[in-house]
């Protein structure tokens, strides 16, 4: 008896995945989907798989495991079309904020996920947004002299694979600034050579991202995943890298002195702009190179 109970349990679930597994690949085909995009959808869906275990637990202990089968498979196939993004209108979005009075400083906390992002400097506003696709969330509190702007995307990954976030985020070229950006599945281009950047931290995961720095005196911290970027230094500007190495690629300017885990550029003690790098490796390839 409890052989069988044990192969019944079995059946359901070999039922349940062979059944998720066949709509996983029916649906990418017909909607001409990743299906790593609707995984990502079917976390937002956690409530729905909440109720359909309470539903199965009931019915397993009244005995009715064939109904809760039943049950649980159409649970199962509204959540997995429910997950696969279907055709979105196009969304242009534009928004810009004057300097508040009183604000010397900004602290800009980016959120760069599931798109192509190029970020650059205006003289004009606070900060100045483009894009189209989805939503963006910006928040935006002055603190005493400094200003905090928050840019965020609203479920950038329920847009469908053949359309995708596009924005360009210009931010004030005079104010001193710290930015910090989370990149994921997305191409960045981070041009700073304009910007007055103190400090600079960025969470890269799986992507492609460009970073140019300018003349200035810059604290950065790096925390590279699964990605693959190319990092631009004026000439003129001494740097020096501290680095965890993973199993990542990294290449640096021929001229730059190591020493154990660590990279000098010539200059460094005599430059008049010094560019600290802290960088964590993960996976992908790394390149420094001069501008």
């Amino acid at each position: 008896m409890e052989d069988q109970k044990n192969r019944k349990r079995v059946e359901t679930g070999g039922i349940l995945f062979a059944l998720f597994i066949i709509m996983l690949g029916g649906f990418s085909l017909f909607y001409d989907v990743s299906p790593l995009t609707a995984l990502l959808n079917l976390f937002d869906l956690w409530p729905l798989f909440l109720i359909g275990l309470g539903i199965w637990i009931i019915l397993k202990n009244i005995n009715q495991e064939r109904i809760s089968v039943v049950i649980l498979s159409v649970i199962l196939i509204v959540a997995v079309y429910s997950a696969f993004p279907k055709e979105q209108p196009l969304y242009e979005y534009a928004d810009s904020r004057e300097i508040p009075s009183g604000v010397t400083e900004m602290d800009v906390v980016l959120n760069l996920m599931f798109g192509d992002y190029t970020v650059g400097a205006t003289s004009q506003a606070l900060y100045q947004i483009e894009g189209f696709q989805s939503p963006a969330n910006v928040g935006v509190q002055t603190v005493g002299s400094t200003a905090h702007i928050n840019l965020s995307l609203e479920k950038s990954f329920q847009i469908a694979e053949h359309s995708h976030n596009e924005y360009m985020i210009l931010l004030n070229n005079r104010l001193p600034m710290t930015l910090t950006g989370e990149m994921a599945l997305s191409t960045c281009t981070l041009d700073l050579s304009d910007l007055n950047v103190e400090r600079f931290v960025l969470d890269s995961g799986l992507g492609t991202f460009k970073i140019t720095f300018g003349e200035t005196n810059t604290d950065a911290v790096l925390d590279m995943g699964l990605c693959t970027g190319t990092i631009y230094i004026p000439k003129s500007v001494g740097v020096k890298l501290v680095y965890s190495k993973g199993v990542a690629s990294l290449s640096v300017p021929s001229d730059w002195v190591k020493s154990g885990n660590e990279y000098t550029s010539p200059n460094y003690d005599t430059a008049t702009y010094r560019i600290n790098i802290s960088m964590d490796l993960g996976m992908g390839t790394i390149t420094f190179s001069y501008i």
